[in-house]
C-alpha cells in the first residue's frame, strides 16, 4: 500500500483510534528497540492532533512503557521526544558519545534525565541542535561529519546522512524499513493499539 492509503486509513478512525496508532507507527523503531528515541511534531494547526496529544497521547506512550519530553513549544507546533529510557541510557552512555555530548556542555556525570533537559534548554537556543541525532540512534561519525559541512561525500542518504560505514547502515535502513512495513501491514489487518505494539515487541525481540 501506498503512504497515502495509509494516512487515508488513518484519518477513518476515531480520535482515540487515531492518535494511538499514529504514535505506534511514529514511534514503531523504538517500539522494536532498533532506535533509542524518535521525534514527532505535532502541528497546532491540526486540532485534532495536537489536541489529542495532550489528552490522550501522553498517557498512551507511558502504558507501553515509553518516556518523552517535550523539547520546544512555539506559536504552531510542539516537538516532542519518545525515547526507551534503557537504550538511550545505554547508547548516551558509549565513551565516544558522551565524550562529544561533554564538549557541548553537558555534564559528565549527568542522568539521562538531566542530558534531556540540556537537550532541551539546547533545542530553544539552536532551534534544532546537531547532537539530537545522537539521541536518535545516529552514529557518532556521521553526525560529526554532518556538523562539520566538510567536503566529505555523502554516501547514502536514507533515515540519515551516512559518510562512513555505508553497509552497516544500509542494515540498519533495512531493518527500519521491516519494522516499519510490519507496522503498517498489521494496521491494515485491523491490529491496533496495545496488541500491536505487543506483537511489534515479539517480533522483533532479537533487536533488543
Amino acid at each position: 500500500m501506498t503512504c497515502l492509503e495509509f494516512y487515508n486509513k488513518l484519518e477513518s478512525m476515531n480520535g482515540e483510534e487515531y492518535i494511538k496508532n499514529f504514535l505506534i507507527y511514529n514511534t514503531s523503531l523504538v517500539i522494536a528497540k532498533v532506535k533509542p528515541a524518535a521525534t514527532i511534531t505535532f502541528k497546532k494547526y491540526n486540532r485534532n492532533l495536537y489536541s489529542n496529544w495532550g489528552s490522550m497521547g501522553k498517557v498512551f506512550i507511558q502504558s507501553i512503557g515509553l518516556d518523552f519530553i517535550e523539547l520546544r513549544e512555539s506559536d504552531d507546533s510542539i516537538v516532542v521526544l519518545i525515547y526507551n529510557q534503557r537504550l538511550l541510557e545505554k547508547y548516551i552512555g558509549k565513551e565516544e558519545n558522551k565524550e562529544f555530548l561533554i564538549g557541548l556542555g553537558y555534564s559528565e556525570n549527568g542522568t539521562i534525565i538531566e542530558y534531556l533537559n540540556v537537550l532541551k534548554n539546547r533545542y530553544k537556543e539552536f532551534n534544532c541542535p546537531h547532537e539530537l541525532g545522537i539521541f536518535l540512534g545516529i552514529p557518532i561519525n556521521d553526525v560529526k561529519d554532518f556538523i562539520n559541512c566538510n567536503d566529505k561525500k555523502c554516501l547514502l542518504c536514507g533515515y540519515w546522512k551516512v559518510y562512513n560505514d555505508c553497509i552497516s547502515a544500509q542494515r540498519i535502513f533495512q531493518s527500519y524499513d521491516q519494522v516499519k512495513e510490519y507496522t503498517v501491514n498489521s494496521i491494515f489487518k485491523g491490529i491496533e493499539g496495545s496488541t500491536l505494539v505487543q506483537s511489534i515487541e515479539n517480533n522483533f525481540s532479537f533487536y533488543g
